[in-house]
């Protein structure tokens, strides 16, 4: 009877650290690269991805280890690049004819595409930071190189990371030039998964289906001024997969096959000896339908890979440059606790403004506050203001400024956008600032301007001007500026976003407006961490508030909550 006591505590106790949470304990979740032959994996314990690697490399195996859900039912090219106008598949093999299900039986009887990207070599590596901060993921990098018989000097590398303790990797690609002369990039799929299905239906299809559960995908071409990710994605597409004709849906479009890219494309020149580098896609494999426990794997995904959404200082609005009154509040900071004060919309800041007097004026008032152990940052506008016909957002459909998102917006590729970018990068290094609001810009605006010096006409506008405030976000970021901005660009840099709130409730009675914000915030924190989001608590009426406060020293001053 003992003997079987034990046996049945040892097997217990073997069931329960084969089913390890990763959630409460990812210890032993390190990610490796196993080559076998012509084959090889890339996984962490949680997340496995197997490729063949002749005829072509191709994806032949994409696994959630925790529960065994399998991801994939076909092969697929790794990436397709249109280049000069024409369209080629990177990696991937032809020949599979049951698109439901692959056998490993049949590798042997696929082949390599003749006009495809062909695989030449990999390079397992220690992941490099995208955005360098402290704090890192840690993890391994796979490089893929891939080379076209007919098109010398064009190198694709399609680069896997996959993180320690996380059913997570990160996918993207770039393109070498050592062609002798300009290439075009006019578009760049960096990911194409044949998944299996969520659901079969005789009829309905892309709109109607639901898409595949087990797979959570971001990548960083997010805007529209939602503060929600899955309404900012810009580059997940589940279509329609035609090739899969044993599908049950009689028109062939079950939302099945993965394809990431920008709606737009991207249309850039890319000089000879230059690389193009494109959107980077992470993919967190999900093992529930639990909306708790899925919010609970995503928001440790942006703690892993965005871990300096987790900085979250307390911080007070201030509407105001008096000096004596910034000393003031930073005095009232130092004494109750708060962190750092923000000189927001309406103090009078403006950061635009490099002559020697402002930047000697702020750096004063910056160099006080650090003295007190306090931060200081402030409030820029961007969006939602005019500055010229020649810098303007130009609208396709009129071809005059206007049609952006808040009706008029400088163009950030126009000769002012680039510059403004130059004055805010300069006020910030020279005063010491240590955070910035930026009020845009809202990018989804598109500009049919051709004589901006950022972009060369409408095609590119989109993409020029995201990579343009994206390469400014990171910049700042690195140097330890926390920026709290509109629209979701945490996976380059930002720390924190609005939890989503109307203006106009501000003006409601207090108690209303503290259960208002409880509702927020519970709304507001499936999908982000505590961290990430802000709310507002007015000390003083606020749009044309109903119950103004007592007297009070901060009367021209609100609060962000430290949720």
């Amino acid at each position: 009877m003992k003997q079987l006591t034990s046996f049945l505590l040892l097997l217990s106790l073997t069931v329960t650290a084969q089913r390890k949470d990763w959630l409460i304990d990812n210890r032993g979740y390190t990610a490796t690269v196993k080559v076998t032959g012509q084959q090889l994996t890339l996984t962490n314990g949680l997340l496995s991805r197997s490729f063949v690697l002749q005829p072509n490399a191709a994806c032949t195996d994409y696994r959630n280890v925790s529960n065994g859900d399998q991801l994939l039912r076909a092969i697929q090219p790794e990436a397709r690049v249109t280049l000069d106008g024409r369209t080629y598949n990177v990696g991937g093999l032809s020949g599979q004819r049951q698109k439901a299900y692959l056998l490993p039986e049949w590798l042997g009887q696929l082949q390599r595409g003749p006009d495809d990207f062909v695989y030449v070599s990999h390079l397992e590596k220690p992941l490099t930071a995208y955005v360098k901060t402290r704090q890192q993921p840690k993890g391994r990098e796979l490089e893929f190189t891939y080379r076209h018989p007919g098109l010398a000097g064009i190198t694709v590398k399609v680069h896997y990371e996959l993180y320690d303790g996380i059913p997570a990797l990160c996918k993207w690609l770039s393109i070498e030039n050592r062609s002798g002369k300009t290439l075009m990039v006019n578009q760049v799929v960096n990911e194409i998964l044949a998944a299996t299905e969520e659901e079969s239906a005789v009829v309905g299809g892309l709109k109607q289906m639901k898409v595949p559960h087990q797979l959570y995908v971001e990548s960083n071409y997010a805007f529209n001024n939602a503060m929600k990710a899955s309404l900012s994605d810009q580059t997940t597409h589940w279509n329609a997969d035609s090739t899969y004709t044993s599908q049950v849906n009689y028109n062939l479009t079950t939302p099945c096959l993965l394809e990431v890219y920008a709606d737009r494309g991207i249309h850039r020149a890319l000089a000879n000896d230059s690389v193009f580098t494109s959107i980077r896609t992470n993919e967190l494999l999900l093992d529930s339908y639990d909306r708790e426990r899925n919010g609970l794997a995503q928001r440790r995904l942006y703690r892993t890979i965005a871990p300096w959404t987790t900085r979250n200082p307390i911080f007070m609005h201030l509407v105001s440059t008096d000096p004596e009154k910034v000393r003031g509040i930073v005095d009232q900071c130092a004494a109750t606790g708060y962190e750092g004060v923000i000189l927001s919309f309406g103090s009078g800041l403006n950061m635009e403004d490099t002559a020697a007097a402002n930047i000697n004026k702020f750096k004063q008032l910056a160099d006080y506050a650090h003295a007190k152990g306090i931060l200081l940052g402030g409030y820029s506008l961007f969006s939602s203001r005019r500055i010229s016909d020649e810098d303007d957002v130009i609208d396709p459909k009129t071809g005059k400024p206007g049609g952006a998102f808040f009706g008029h917006a400088p163009c950030l590729g126009s000769k002012w956008g680039m510059a403004y970018l130059q004055k805010i990068e300069y006020f910030i290094k020279t005063t010491g600032f240590d955070i910035f609001e930026n009020d845009g810009p809202y990018p989804g605006d598109i500009c049919a301007s051709t004589t901006h010096p950022g972009h060369r006409g409408l095609d590119d506008s989109q993409w020029a001007q995201m990579e343009l405030q994206k390469a400014f976000y990171r910049r700042i970021s690195e140097a330890g500026v926390y920026i709290n901005a509109p629209d979701w660009y945490f996976l380059d840099g930002t720390h924190k976003i609005a939890l989503g709130y109307r203006e106009v409730n501000f003006s409601l009675p207090r108690a209303e407006q503290l259960i208002l914000n409880r509702q927020n915030i519970y709304d507001g924190t499936w999908e982000k961490t505590p961290a990430m989001g802000w709310g507002f608590v007015p000390l003083s009426q606020y749009q044309g508030g109903e119950q103004p406060l007592r007297s009070n020293p901060c009367m021209n001053t609100a609060i962000c909550m430290k949720n």
